[in-house]
């Protein structure tokens, strides 16, 4: 028969591996999708390394996961689930200039002019 510990072991991460809700990888914002992430594997109480990892690399689809296949392939001895944020921040996080630059993009003017802004009462005074 089984230790008690070991079965207790198994149920609890059964019961993780059910618990745990990822979205779909944000390529635009992965920070902020790790940060969801934590939040749902706190929600779930898996705090094994390994458990986190293998989570991560189920949820990623191709285009990402191409990104790490060498931390898929070969995963490292300890850390595994660090190396892979660390590697997906670091590949899709854009720098200030460029979300600057895609945030003046999606502003459509049309036939409008750029005007500066009316001054705002709580402005100091020239």
């Amino acid at each position: 028969m089984s230790n008690p510990g070991e079965l207790e072991n198994a149920n609890q991460a059964a019961a993780a591996s059910v618990a745990v809700k990822l979205p779909d990888f944000w390529k635009n914002d992965p920070v902020m999708w790790f940060a969801q992430a934590e939040a749902q594997f706190a929600l779930a109480n898996v705090v094994r390394d390994h458990t986190k990892f293998y989570h991560i690399i189920a949820k990623i689809d191709h285009s990402v996961i191409c990104h790490v296949t060498d931390l898929v392939s070969n995963p490292p001895n300890e850390n595994k689930y660090d190396a892979v944020k660390n590697r997906l921040i670091a590949r899709f996080q854009m720098c200030v200039q460029s979300r600057l630059e895609r945030l003046l993009a999606s502003c459509d003017l049309g036939d409008m002019r750029p005007t500066y802004p009316q001054r705002c009462k709580s402005w100091p005074q020239d």
